[in-house]
């Protein structure tokens, strides 16, 4: 939206900027500050499928599926590993807090009022918004525990309803070519991909909504 552009350009060119609303600049401040969080936490996520032992059963998977390396580095895929409070570890020591974590949906409080990762042993897809900015992950469990996929809840950054996996990718193909394919899933639009097709968005675990064909209908 055109708040958005001139915040996204006055940073571009460290241009500092006045709200007239003290309440719209705190809720930009705190958006601000849950992308960061979940920056964070892609880059925590990615490193880990790329190098760590743990991962290995999760890089076996891709490959399975036909994503080598530099697909994986192209959508910044990731592996949570499989300690209850790993990344929310790791983000904390970063200068994140609980509420950061939280509210970014990184994390939740247990009943033993311990903060625990919401992403466990998974492969994980990031989430973009349509600017190419990290708003939730979508994780695939690889063994038979649990719901094979498990998506980031709803957030103040990340509304599934309003959010289109790979519109930040696929937005120049779906204006040059006046047509976008809407398929099911992550790996759906990677493979599409690699097949040429970039063009491709899919919904994140949702049904098609009225907010999903406003966005395409801007493009195409």
């Amino acid at each position: 939206d055109f708040a958005a552009a001139v915040e996204r350009l006055a940073g571009r060119f460290s241009i500092p900027l006045r709200y007239d609303d003290g309440n719209v600049g705190k809720q930009r401040r705190r958006r601000d500050r849950l992308i960061e969080a979940a920056a964070a936490a892609l880059e925590l996520f990615h490193r880990r499928l790329l190098d760590a032992a743990d991962a290995g059963d999760a890089r076996r998977y891709l490959r399975s599926r036909g994503f080598d390396g530099e697909v994986a580095r192209q959508f910044s895929l990731g592996w949570a590993p499989e300690g209850f409070d790993t990344v929310s570890a790791e983000l904390q020591r970063r200068g994140f807090d609980r509420s950061d974590l939280v509210d970014a949906g990184l994390s939740f409080v247990n009943r033993a009022n311990r903060l625990q990762d919401h992403f466990r042993s998974r492969v994980i897809f990031p989430i973009f918004d349509q600017q190419g900015l990290p708003v939730a992950f979508g994780g695939r469990a690889l063994g038979g525990d649990g719901p094979k996929y498990k998506n980031s809840p709803e957030t103040p950054i990340y509304q599934k309803s309003r959010t289109l996996y790979g519109l930040n990718w696929a937005k120049g193909e779906i204006v040059a070519r006046d047509a976008a394919i809407v398929c099911e899933g992550y790996t759906d639009v990677i493979a599409l991909n690699a097949a040429g097709e970039r063009n491709a968005v899919a919904t994140c675990g949702t049904a098609l909504t009225e907010d999903h064909v406003r966005k395409l209908a801007s493009l195409t």
